[in-house]
């Protein structure tokens, strides 16, 4: 009986001491857990501290239905959603016809900004979208993009939109034609026409009405007084009520064909490796000709041919009774550098009276 009651007390001490040492234990645990609970707490408040957060109230904007001439603006407005300063990069537009613009570029945690743009619709494309690429040190959102939608009809159309003409050699002057039309029925009300060069001229067609809807302009390129061979260039139509920009803008391509030409017109002359002694090449490969040719089969001189092109001599060689002459180009030694230049003729002819030929030389690469 004392025996089985010193076991049950022995049992029940076991089992208290048993039941403390578990319960320190776990009270070691929940010691220890709780610091590291609130170091990962920390450590997840580091990610989200000091971030710049940039934040669109919208990345897309529709235009709807445009009939318009000019250009359109807008903008898109952000703030700064972090705590930390954001940092914008000038915005990329998606083509050439788009400018934007940021302000301001950096913002205090909680201030807005905006990005404005203009799209120039005399060189944006009918029926598409347009799209502005915006960085900044948001870590999370690096790169945002920015839509607009246009539905556009132009108000005014060009026909041909690009205008191809050529100068004739012997001519002083040549003239081609495109219509424009106002496409909401409404009188064309173009004021003025303003052609980029001094040498070319546009005006309306004597037969065109002037409340019409559409009218003919025709342009007419007169012979520069320098030696232009490519016409590039463009006639802008300007209306009474808009001074800020033109409403459209015609392309003007082609050609002005001199009495005079060259062959080749340009020379690209690649000197071979055939080392560093002189000896080793011949004539040919030192040496060059070009010719030049009267269009009109009438004869002419060359007053004189000279080059920038250190090393190199010209020589003028009339031949066919004065129609033709060869200019022939000479290294009297082989040339070290890559070099370019021109060759420069004085002639006769009053309507070239001089001409460039321009040379680009490479050579070997010697050691």
């Amino acid at each position: 009986m004392i025996a089985s009651t010193l076991r049950e007390t022995r049992s029940t001490t076991i089992s208290i001491r048993a039941f403390a040492f578990a319960f320190a234990g776990l009270a070691g645990i929940l010691y220890i857990g709780a610091p590291l609970c609130a170091a990962e707490s920390a450590g997840t408040n580091a990610v989200v501290k000091d971030t710049p957060v940039i934040q669109f109230e919208t990345n897309f904007f529709d235009f709807g239905k445009l009939t318009a001439a000019g250009a359109v603006s807008g903008s898109f407005n952000f703030k700064n959603a972090g705590d930390a300063v954001l940092k914008v990069d000038p915005p990329v537009p998606s083509c050439g016809c788009t400018d934007a613009k940021v302000n301001p570029a950096a913002l205090q945690p909680g201030e807005s900004g905006e990005i404005t743009y203009t799209i120039k619709l005399d060189r944006a494309m009918q029926g598409t979208q347009k799209h502005i690429k915006v960085h900044s040190n948001d870590p999370k959102t690096p790169y945002v993009q920015l839509t607009m939608q246009l539905d556009y009809t132009p108000l005014y159309e060009l026909n041909p939109k690009m205008l191809r003409i050529a100068l004739a050699p012997g001519k002083d002057q040549t003239t081609g034609s495109f219509l424009v039309t106002r496409t909401d029925g409404k009188p064309l009300d173009i004021e003025r026409l303003i052609p980029s060069q001094k040498w070319i001229s546009a005006a309306f067609d004597p037969s065109s009405e002037s409340n019409a809807a559409s009218a003919c302009v025709n342009v007419t390129v007169h012979r520069p007084p320098n030696p232009t061979s490519i016409i590039a260039a463009n006639v802008q139509l300007w209306a009474s009520n808009h001074q800020m920009a033109p409403m459209q803008t015609l392309m003007l391509t082609g050609e002005i064909q001199r009495e005079l030409t060259a062959v080749p017109p340009r020379v690209y002359w690649a000197i071979p490796d055939l080392g560093n002694s002189k000896t080793n090449y011949p004539a040919a490969t030192l040496t060059r000709t070009v010719q030049l040719k009267s269009v009109l089969g009438n004869p002419f001189a060359v007053k004189s041919a000279t080059t920038d092109i250190k090393g190199m001599s010209v020589v003028i060689a009339p031949k066919d009774s004065g129609k033709t002459c060869d200019l022939i180009l000479k290294f009297d030694d082989i040339p070290r550098t890559f070099t370019k230049g021109n060759v420069t003729v004085e002639t006769s002819l009053a309507s070239v009276p001089k001409m460039e030929v321009p040379v680009m030389v490479t050579v070997p690469n010697f050691k």
